[in-house]
């Protein structure tokens, strides 16, 4: 049986799945079943094949606020416990794969595995597949190259043991471009904490290269909110960004060195700048329901025009919690006369929280 097959972060198996359930209600599709077993970091929801096709045609990857990737799963096979694996998957591919496509080829081959410490023990036969099938599929003319092919859709092939694979497909346009929805950023390494990473994350995501470019240009004017030490400051900064830390504690006299950072000692919560700023930032621990007021008073006051904050999720209701704070931060700001734009991400380098972007 097909299946939406998503990545997600361990231990949020069962918020994923109530969302991807909410998400098919409203596309009036019916779910055969859904695995969402705690800590194998992902879901899985069979459908019918038509439900299939409707799904992937209305189910957006960047609408979904815990799954990391999207992928299409068009079957499960078992795998010899020893010889020739590459065949059987390779055989998985053209019986399942290619007629469930809607495509005579792909743009790539990804070989991957749940994002667990268990599964990191696969990665190794992912590295030994890849090239044999990459091979085949070439000779077959599965994987064409140059510019033309790259709106194809991808072949996702998941190892979740030895001996089982998911032979799925993502679509270029409908999933994330790195492999298990996984960025791969460098920790800088004057960086006065790796929190910065997480920021860095957000501008990947919610941004891309053209929207880096701008919208985090130099000269713009940034507010973080909880700011010490700087790992957030720390990427306003490096692009020349004048920055208002927030924070009763030390900033990094790197940072101060730049010349670029304005530190008060201030109350996150009560501090308002005198003009409006390009960005506003905030990771301070508290509730989630009081950063999204504190974020809803910046927007209805127009004292920024975009915004990156993380909603804490301690609480078992977590996407039930992330639901009701962006709601509330949508209705309050719009019934100011203004539409905000909002997006909403548990990033890789997120741990128990959500990452929000808004804007106008």
């Amino acid at each position: 049986m097909k299946a939406i097959f998503i990545h997600v972060r361990q231990g949020f198996e069962s918020d994923a799945a109530e969302e991807i359930k909410d998400h098919l209600k409203l596309a009036e599709i019916s779910a055969a079943s859904v695995d969402a077993d705690a800590e194998t970091a992902f879901v899985r929801v069979k459908l019918s094949d038509e439900d299939w096709q409707v799904a992937r045609q209305k189910i957006k990857l960047e609408k979904l606020i815990f799954a990391r990737q999207l992928l299409w799963q068009a079957a499960q096979i078992n795998l010899p416990s020893d010889g020739d694996r590459a065949s059987s998957i390779i055989q998985a591919i053209q019986e399942h794969l290619l007629p469930s496509s809607g495509s005579n080829a792909f743009s790539a081959l990804q070989l991957e595995t749940p994002d667990t410490d268990s599964s990191k023990e696969l990665s190794h036969f992912c590295k030994a597949l890849t090239r044999p099938i990459e091979n085949t599929l070439n000779k077959l003319k599965l994987l064409p190259k140059g510019k033309g092919a790259a709106h194809l859709p991808r072949i996702n092939i998941v190892m979740l043991t030895g001996q089982q694979a998911s032979i799925s497909l993502s679509d270029v346009g409908n999933s994330s471009p790195w492999t298990m929805g996984i960025p791969r950023l460098r920790f800088p390494p004057n960086a006065p904490s790796r929190s910065t990473l997480k920021l860095e994350e957000a501008f990947h995501v919610f941004l891309g290269a053209t929207g880096m470019a701008q919208e985090l240009r130099p000269q713009m004017l940034a507010v973080d909110l909880g700011a010490c030490p700087g790992g957030w400051t720390y990427q306003f900064v490096q692009r020349g960004i004048q920055t208002i830390a927030v924070d009763n504690g030390a900033i990094d006299e790197k940072l101060m060195a730049s010349g670029l950072v304005t530190h008060l000692r201030e109350d996150a919560f009560k501090f308002r700048p005198h003009e409006r700023v390009d960005w506003l930032v905030c990771d301070v621990v508290e509730q989630p329901s009081k950063i999204s007021a504190l974020i809803a008073d910046w927007f209805t006051h127009d004292y920024c025009k975009r915004s990156i904050f993380n909603l804490k999720l301690p609480m078992k209701q977590r996407y039930r919690e992330t639901k009701d704070c962006l709601r509330y931060l949508e209705t309050t700001v719009n019934a100011s006369g203004r539409q905000l734009k909002i997006a909403a991400k548990q990033l890789y380098h997120d741990r128990k929280e959500v990452t929000v972007f808004c804007s106008f």
